[in-house]
């Protein structure tokens, strides 16, 4: 097998990524952690997924796989075998993790030419290479040599297991040991236990059950008959139920043909009070109108509102009356008003007549300045004895009289105006003044109150005509409705007479509508119950004849005839209960006695087939003791001659002769032709033997040449040693074996490349 292509879409820590490989050797080197072994793993569980088991207390390889972040394990790889190409996939899904972590694995190969998936669900490994996974890595998936974990006890006995097992961890003392404990499952030593015994004795069992199963099966037959005759009187009576039936709707049919008639002469009574109903309506009818609840009704209404507007209306105008009779104000003041309007108003007037009072007042002490400075003027020019001084004085005197007859002209004339302010209301203070133009104020409120007042009053009146009006136009039109005409008097007693009227009338109306509608409701019921039934049909059932036989029958009888019969069945069905659930536990209890017939020959054959194979198996175990000469004479010389030609080419030919002896050592020619054990070979040319093992047991076991994975095989060889197994890896290339080199470091690379 060459793997050309691997593509990881996530495993481990590696996300998309794609790799193509060369058909001989691929070196892969990158830092620790870089995901080298992640590689390793990834294309050992493209070819047989993860391991099913793991020791406990250790985590698995699927859960160190899978990616932490995606929760799944997917890729896919191409590989050619024989000339055709295939396509691997592979997928591990973590679908849970509590209680405990559980996954979908999901696998196919592709056969590429026909796109078409091949070899069903089997691993990629067990197709190709016809070996299981333990042997592919105890072959193919070489680690690290010369750890600690594989020292040179452990080399020789991997070998030694490897050879005779196909598996490192199990040797042929171990098989012959399974071989015994099998042997052991099957019939322990004494005969006492084991498989076999444990056969025998079932068989045993089931024919004790078969005897038991006949006395059951002896006693179903008995039951059986018990049953059939329980059948049979059930049958006689349920006869005897049907004739009784048959006679019960014979005479069902008779009543049910008194009910058609019962039905005509209704239809009929209630054609006649349809009739009389749509006659009385028909009288009743005016102008296209007939009175009904809502009528008269709305009739009540209607008067009612006429009468309660009529006393409004009176109320309104009694109202109105009483405020036209209001008590108003004086003549004389609403001449006061009219002059305050004239002026201005109340607030006008008072300001302009407190304005005069107080310039009179600023004018009066102007003029006594006036004066006052005349008066010194004249006493200077008495004592200033300075003409210029004089003159000035004189004329100041002078103009201080001017000013003085000025401001006194100026007060008679604000004086003058107050006194004609004051006098339009006959009065002669300012104090007066002010009380009479709020006793104006007051009169021009009381005046404008009245007024509005009066206005509200009128507009009641009208109103509540209004509404009056329109009461009497609703009335009317309710009257005139029925074909009435209003009266021109006496409206009350007119309204009492038509109340009663149309009273008598819905009375009237409602009494017929009740006597047809009871009528009809009593039709339609029994022509419900009739519904399913055709009168001719059941008129047909029953002949003259069968009615007047019927007419001597009770038929209570009947119907107590019935009931017998069926309290007849019912005793008949619980006898049968009984005996059925009787029948039920013996044949649950009883079985088949054919199928215990098959049981004891197939449990007779098994233990046959255990003694056989119990035969076998110590035929087995007593050949497997010279097996082990017999296998080493046919493999021993194979490997010991794949062996010798990988470690020619490792050693140069240095070590030329290597073979596997009867104790399973492997055992070497040194130069001077001696025969030693490897023992004798230092730490790293044993490496090298163990890795030439390998070898020719991949060359002998597998059907293809599997890849071969070294993962840091190197890691602990010099550079000789690591120089000697390239070489060996170079043979296994030219041999078609496609080798995968997982390292750390440059070294191999280009000890590769040379």
């Amino acid at each position: 097998m060459i793997i050309e292509k691997i593509v990881i879409k996530s495993f481990g820590q590696l996300l998309d990524t794609t790799m193509e490989f060369s058909d001989t050797v691929n070196v892969i080197e990158g830092q620790n952690e870089a995901g080298k072994s992640t590689i390793a793993a990834l294309i050992r569980y493209m070819l047989y997924g993860f391991e099913g088991t793991e020791a406990t207390g250790t985590v698995s390889e699927r859960e160190r796989r899978i990616n932490w972040n995606t929760g799944i394990a997917e890729g896919s790889m191409t590989v050619r075998v024989k000339g055709k190409r295939y396509l691997i996939n592979r997928s591990t899904v973590r679908t849970a993790t509590e209680p405990r972590p559980t996954y979908k694995e999901d696998s196919a190969i592709i056969d590429l030419e026909t796109g078409a998936p091949a070899f069903g669900k089997l691993a990629a490994g067990d197709v190709f290479f016809g070996v299981d996974r333990d042997l592919f890595e105890n072959t193919a998936f070489i680690g690290r040599i010369g750890d600690s974990s594989i020292d040179e006890t452990s080399v020789k006995e991997s070998i030694e297991n490897i050879l005779f097992s196909g598996n490192e961890r199990i040797n042929n003392q171990r098989a012959a040991a399974k071989i015994a404990d099998k042997m052991q499952a099957l019939l322990s030593e004494g005969g006492t236990g084991g498989a076999i015994v444990d056969l025998a004795t079932r068989e045993s069992e089931l024919e004790a059950k078969l005897d038991e199963s006949n006395r059951d099966n002896q006693q179903i037959l008995v039951k059986e008959a018990e049953l059939h005759g329980i059948k049979a009187r059930r049958s006689e009576a349920e006869e005897k139920q049907k004739k009784l039936y048959e006679l019960d709707a014979c005479y069902g049919n008779v009543m049910m043909i008194q009910t058609f008639d019962q039905l005509h002469n209704l239809e009929e009574e209630c054609e006649e009070k349809s009739a009389l109903y749509d006659k009385f309506i028909e009288e009743n009818t005016r102008a296209g109108f007939v009175p009904d609840e809502q009528y008269f009704i709305d009739l009540s209404v209607a008067r009612k509102g006429v009468s309660e507007s009529y006393h409004a209306l009176g109320d309104a105008q009694d109202a109105y009356s009483e405020q036209r009779r209001a008590i108003g104000i004086t003549k004389e003041t609403e001449n006061f008003i009219k002059v305050a309007d004239d002026n201005g108003g109340e607030d006008k007037i008072l300001k302009s007549a407190t304005a005069l009072a107080s310039k009179k007042i600023k004018l009066a002490a102007g003029a006594l300045g006036c004066v006052l400075a005349a008066i010194a003027a004249l006493v200077a020019l008495l004592i200033v004895p300075i003409q210029v001084v004089k003159i000035l004085v004189g004329v100041g005197g002078g103009l201080a009289l001017l000013g003085a007859a000025a401001l006194t002209f100026m007060f008679l004339k604000s004086h003058k105006a107050l006194v004609k302010l004051e006098g339009l209301f006959g009065i002669s203070t300012l104090e007066d003044l002010r009380s009479k133009l709020s006793v104006v104020a007051d009169a021009r409120s009381k005046r404008d109150a009245m007024k509005i007042a009066n206005d509200n009053a009128r507009s009641a009146v009208e109103r509540a005509r209004e509404r009056y009006e329109s009461a009497k136009e609703e009335l009317t039109a309710l009257i005139v409705k029925w074909g009435e005409e209003p009266p021109a008097s006496d409206l009350s007693d007119f309204l009492d007479k038509l109340e009663n009227k149309v009273s008598s009338f819905l009375d009237k109306k409602n009494e017929l509508y009740d006597d047809k509608t009871n009528i009809e409701i009593t039709v339609r019921e029994i022509r419900r119950t009739l519904s399913s039934k055709s009168e001719i049909d059941v008129r047909a059932q029953v002949s003259p004849l069968k009615r007047k036989a019927l007419s001597g029958i009770n038929h209570d009888d009947i119907i107590s005839g019935i009931a017998d019969a069926k309290a007849k069945i019912a005793e008949e069905d619980r006898l049968a209960f009984e005996v059925e659930n009787e029948l039920s536990l013996l044949k649950g209890r009883s079985g088949d006695p054919g199928e215990y017939y098959s049981r004891i020959h197939a449990v007779a054959t098994r233990r046959e087939e255990l003694q056989e194979k119990h035969k076998a198996f110590f035929m087995a175990h007593e050949a497997i003791r010279g097996a082990s000469d017999n296998l080493r004479a046919e493999i021993s010389p194979r490997l010991g001659e794949y062996s010798t030609e990988m470690m020619e080419i490792m050693t140069d030919k240095k070590y030329t002769d290597f073979s596997v002896n009867n104790g399973l050592k492997v055992s070497f020619t040194d130069p001077s032709g001696e025969k030693k054990s490897v023992d004798f070979l230092s730490g790293g040319t044993r490496q090298l033997t163990y890795v030439a093992v390998r070898a020719a047991l991949i060359d002998m076991l597998y059907t293809e040449k599997p890849p071969i994975c070294f993962d840091e095989t190197f890691a602990h060889q010099d550079n000789v040693r690591a120089r000697s197994m390239m070489k060996g890896i170079r043979k296994l290339a030219d041999e078609g074996c496609q080798s995968f080199i997982f390292t750390c470091r440059g070294r191999e690379g280009n000890l590769a490349n040379e």
